[in-house]
C-alpha cells in the first residue's frame, strides 16, 4: 500500500491541508445551507457540534481542508473539503460563497495526483459519484479530465430531495488508460465500492 501522507498541497491560490477541529465553524456555515447539502445524503446542519462530529469522521490522511492562501494580514480561510474517506471514491464540498472563481477546479487538479500517491498501487483509478442534476459538479469533473460513466438509478436518498440518480465518473492513474483498467476490472469481477 502507498504511504499515506498529509503534507499540504499548495497551488497558486490555495492550500490543501489536514482538516482541523478549529475548522468546525467554517464547516458548519458551509453545511447549514440547503444549496450545499441538497445533493448529499445529509440534511443541513443545525448545530455546531454536528460539524465537529463530521470533521472527526474525516480526519484521515486523504482528507483535506481547501483554504484560500492568506494575503498579507488576512487569515487562512477554509472554503471547502476534498478527499477520500474510502478508496477509490472521492468527495468534495465547497462553500457557495466562493463558487464561480475556479477554486474547485484548482483544488481537484492538484488533489488528483496526490490521491494516487496515497492509494494502494493496485488501485488504477479513482471514482466520483455525482447527482445527475448537480450541473456544477458534472462540469467540474469533466473540466478536470474525469470520464463520465454509467448512471445508477435510485443510487441514494437526499435528505432534501428524496431518491436520486447519480452518474459515476472515473479517472485513471497516470500511465494507465481508463478503458484498459476498466476492462481488467470487468475480467476480475465488478467493482463494489465500500458503502459509507
Amino acid at each position: 500500500m502507498a504511504e499515506a501522507t498529509q503534507d499540504p498541497i499548495i497551488t497558486e491560490r490555495l492550500i490543501l491541508r489536514k482538516l482541523q477541529p478549529s475548522d468546525a465553524d467554517a464547516v458548519f456555515n458551509m453545511m447549514l445551507t440547503p444549496a450545499t447539502m441538497q445533493y448529499t445524503t445529509r440534511a443541513p446542519l443545525t448545530e455546531l457540534h454536528q460539524a465537529s462530529t463530521y470533521l472527526s469522521e474525516r480526519s484521515g490522511p486523504s482528507m483535506f481542508g481547501v483554504c484560500l492562501k492568506p494575503i498579507s494580514s488576512t487569515p487562512e480561510t477554509l472554503i471547502g473539503i476534498l478527499g477520500s474517506v474510502t478508496f477509490p471514491e472521492i468527495g468534495y464540498r465547497f462553500s457557495p460563497s466562493h463558487a464561480g472563481r475556479g477554486y474547485a477546479t484548482e483544488a481537484l487538479l492538484a488533489f488528483t495526483p496526490a490521491l494516487f500517491k496515497m492509494m494502494p498501487a493496485e488501485q488504477k483509478f479513482a471514482v466520483a459519484r455525482v447527482d445527475v442534476e448537480n450541473v456544477s459538479s458534472l462540469k467540474l469533473l469533466e473540466r478536470c479530465g474525469w470520464t463520465r460513466g454509467e448512471v445508477e438509478e435510485r443510487a441514494y436518498t437526499s435528505a432534501l430531495l428524496g431518491v436520486r440518480d447519480d452518474v459515476c465518473f472515473r479517472i485513471a492513474r497516470e500511465g494507465y488508460r481508463l478503458e484498459d483498467v476498466l476492462g481488467q476490472e470487468e475480467d476480475d469481477g465488478p467493482l463494489v465500492p465500500d458503502l459509507q
